[in-house]
Order: structure tokens, then sequence, then C-alpha cells
């Protein structure tokens, strides 16, 4: 679980289950209805009381959804077998009560405009979300400036692939957006190109200069470390490395 000191200045607020959402392989979307509006910056991350949790009883997830909407609460979260959070929220049902504090974290997007590029595995996935549908939002309102973006998103196979057509529409809508999905151990059917996040990432960076903008990773840890040492290795200033590990 991630913790960031002083996080007990975050009075708890109440919250309802509205929405259930599977999505791909024992991943679901839950939409909650607040008490009160937790205003937060797209990247940012809420805690949820998970009474059995030891040994906080706390466990942490990035929002999900558009911080256009403070009032509700998305979550895209994987559940885990045997996980305390995982089991409360796979008993759980639309009308049960829940507890959040927040918002924390710093892993949101430079106030600049220069290009921005998003590694994700799994629900890593989940603040990028968060960040293009804010983008998208502002921008289309005439609010928010192009910026170029590009995302690298991992999974093992196809079970695990979800948001496929958001992808779609981002590319269709966003003036300067790609994205690139990539399966580690996809099935025989799988007709892309297959690979590891890292590995595609490598393959667009240039080889004569240094990378360009910011780099954002977020998702198991093996792909952060092995991300940022590629990322180094070529030539990118620590400061352009942006990262936020799920455990």
């Amino acid at each position: 679980m991630r913790y960031t000191p002083g996080m007990e200045r975050f009075p708890p607020c109440p919250a309802v289950l509205k929405r259930i959402e599977p999505v791909a392989r024992d991943t679901l979307v839950y939409t909650f209805d607040l008490e009160r509006p937790i205003p937060f910056r797209a990247g940012q991350f809420v805690n949820m009381t998970v009474p059995t949790a030891r040994p906080r009883p706390e466990r942490s997830y990035s929002v999900f959804s558009d911080p256009g909407e403070p009032g509700a609460l998305q979550l895209c979260i994987k559940l885990l077998e045997g996980g305390a959070a995982s089991e409360m929220l796979r008993a759980a049902t639309v009308g049960d009560a829940f507890t959040f504090r927040g918002p924390m974290g710093v892993f949101t997007l430079a106030a600049d405009d220069a290009p921005v590029t998003l590694i994700a595995t799994g629900t890593g996935i989940a603040p990028y979300h968060a960040m293009l549908s804010e983008h998208g939002r502002l921008h289309a309102a005439g609010a928010a400036p192009a910026r170029r973006f590009r995302l690298f998103f991992g999974v093992r196979d196809e079970g695990d692939l979800f948001l496929t057509d958001t992808l779609q529409r981002w590319k269709r809508e966003l003036p300067d957006f790609d994205y690139r999905v990539c399966l580690s151990r996809p099935s025989p059917a799988w007709r892309e190109p297959a690979g590891r996040v890292t590995a595609a990432l490598a393959e667009t960076l240039p080889t004569d200069a240094p990378p360009v903008g910011h780099f954002y990773l977020c998702g198991n840890g093996p792909m952060i470390e092995e991300t940022k040492a590629l990322l180094l290795e070529r030539g990118a200033d620590r400061k352009q490395i942006h990262y936020e590990k799920y455990y």
C-alpha cells in the first residue's frame, strides 16, 4: 500500500457503491457516490477503508474517473485471490457503504506542453484514464492546447485486456494521441505484435539523442525498474521519469 506522510489529515468520506462493471478477467470498475466531493488531480489516489486489512486497515487505489466529476468516484481494480480488499469487493453489492480518504499523491501531469509517454501494466492504466479523460474534455471545450500523448498498455493475454474501445475513441478525437497494446503471452489467435511494454517502448526511443518529454510509469514493480533503467541508459534525465508503483 502507498503511504503519504501526513495522510491522517484527510477526514473520512462516506460513499455508496452505485455500479459494478466487469471489464476484463478479475478486473472491474466500481463507481461510488460520495457524500461530499473529493476534488482531486488526475493521477492522484484515494485510500479505501478495509476493516480486515492488516497491519493498516486501508488500501490505496488510483482514481480512474475524470476529475471533472468529483462527486462520483471510479476505481479500476483487479481482484486478487485472498486479498482483504479484493474479498471485500468481490462480496460487495450495489448500495453497500464504503469510506474513503484523500486525495493523495503527486503522480500528476507536468504543467508544461512537453510530449508525454505513458507506460502501464494492468490496472496501472487507471491514472492515465483520468488524465486523458480530463484532457479530452478540456480540449473539446477549447480550454486545453493540443499535447502529444503516447500510451503503451501491457497485459498478459486477451483475457486481461480492456479499454480498447476507449483507446480507439481517443485516437479519433484527440489531436495527437496514439497507443500500442502489448500482450506478453497472447493466444495463437492474437494477430498483433506480442511482447512487453518495455521492449515496445525501446523500439520508439532515439538511439542518437536523449529521449524528449515526460515519461510516466505505472503498474508492477519489475516493469517500472526495467523501464527506468532503459530510459536512463538512453540518456533521459531522472526528472523526466515519474512513476507510481503497484505492489
